[in-house]
């Protein structure tokens, strides 16, 4: 088991409990397929065996940990099963979400759009690189698109997705990747700029294909 960091005193331990847990499975501090042991995970984190109980719920509910029949809880493995499920799901939603998005946008929100990937393109270019900013800028690319698109279920769906989906590029350098990624972002957002529901739809689709075929080769790797 890693170091996990005591759970502070700032909102519900329960709430603490699952944002502390989800990010070490997110970010592979917790490895898929560990045993995952509530009692040596209540001492770390400094709390009860109840928020622990609360979170590992949640986690089984977003499928970041699976329950096996005579080992018990543990962190749920990486497979290309999981990425052509997780996949073909995000696909039909994405592309709902920028059809949406593209249809309801506003001045206000294309400037945002911009500002977020301005800020992922410091994170790869600047003196400061950062993986995990660069990974935080994308999931903030694709869910305010979802948030623009007004339906709060594409959301929270999404938000589900693109969190099991980063497992994934943790797995594997992204280095090389960066900037097909930031591109490809230029492409969509110009879409949804130009309100162009159909190349909107297209450029999404062509984005999650690229994300497919990088998570299937840190698979392979």
């Amino acid at each position: 088991m890693i170091n996990l960091p005591r759970i502070s005193s700032k909102g519900t331990l329960a709430e603490k409990t699952y944002d502390t847990l989800k990010n070490a499975i997110i970010g592979l501090d917790l490895k898929p397929g560990e045993i995952i042991n509530e009692e040596e995970l209540a001492d770390q984190l400094g709390v009860s065996r109840t928020p622990i109980r609360t979170a590992l719920n949640n986690l089984l509910h977003e499928e970041l940990i699976e329950i096996v029949p005579g080992k018990g809880t543990r962190i749920a493995d990486l497979s290309k099963k999981q990425i052509n499920d997780l996949l073909v799901v995000r696909e039909v939603l994405e592309i709902l979400s920028v059809q949406l998005a593209t249809e309801m946008r506003t001045n206000d929100d294309i400037e945002k759009i911009e500002y977020i990937i301005s800020q992922q393109e410091n994170a790869f270019k600047g003196t400061f690189k950062s993986h995990q900013t660069f990974l935080d800028n994308d999931y903030e690319f694709h869910m305010k698109i979802a948030e623009i698109s007004k339906n709060k279920y594409i959301e929270k769906q999404l938000s589900q997705m693109i969190n099991n989906c980063r497992r994934y590029l943790n797995a594997t350098t992204m280095d090389e990747s960066y900037m097909i990624v930031l591109n490809e972002h230029k492409a969509i957002l110009m879409q949804i700029k130009n309100q162009d529901k159909v190349n909107s739809q297209i450029c999404i689709k062509n984005h999650i294909d690229s994300i497919k075929l990088r998570m299937i080769e840190c698979i392979n790797n």
